[in-house]
């Protein structure tokens, strides 16, 4: 597979609910990528997501609300931001911080980015907080992925 494709890919994954950084860059590493360009293509993919997210979120939120659509999806969204209220009014924009830093299942830019704009946090601040906690999820990943391939890869090695 060529540099090109393999650096699209890792950045087309970053893109995706639920795989963001968290598996963008051990996909892009796992394709041959060195880890910081693995990163750095995740960061900018997910960094789409945040921005767009960031403006459109509390308006189809409310649309959705009004016309009584996605009743599921927005049932969901609204009982992650019951869980979390407390939190969230106590903390603000460190409390989304810290929820997408966290590289865990179900926490990340979307959700982040979600949460954020169904509370009306504003753009901006949407962006800085969801953006400055997928930089630290991205980097807990990279570290992550490249211990995980060095241990597989002398594991390899020292069986040849």
């Amino acid at each position: 597979m060529a540099l090109f494709q393999k650096m699209l890919f890792t950045f087309l994954a970053s893109l995706v609910p639920a795989v963001e950084v968290k598996g963008a860059i051990p996909f892009g590493v796992a394709l041959g990528l060195p880890v910081v360009v693995a990163y750095g293509l995740a960061i900018l993919g997910s960094t789409i997501v945040v921005i767009f997210l960031a403006f459109v979120t509390n308006w189809f939120y409310n649309l959705c609300k009004r016309k009584n659509l996605f009743r599921r999806f927005i049932g969901w969204i609204e009982k992650i931001t019951e869980k979390n209220h407390d939190k969230i009014e106590k903390w603000g924009p460190l409390a989304i911080f810290v929820y997408v830093a966290v590289p865990i299942p179900g926490t990340g830019t979307w959700t982040g980015s979600i949460i954020a704009g169904v509370i009306n946090l504003k753009p901006k601040t949407i962006i800085l907080s969801v953006l400055c906690g997928n930089l630290i999820s991205g980097l807990i990943m990279s570290l992550a992925s490249k211990g995980v391939f060095t241990v597989i890869e002398r594991f390899i090695m020292s069986n040849q």
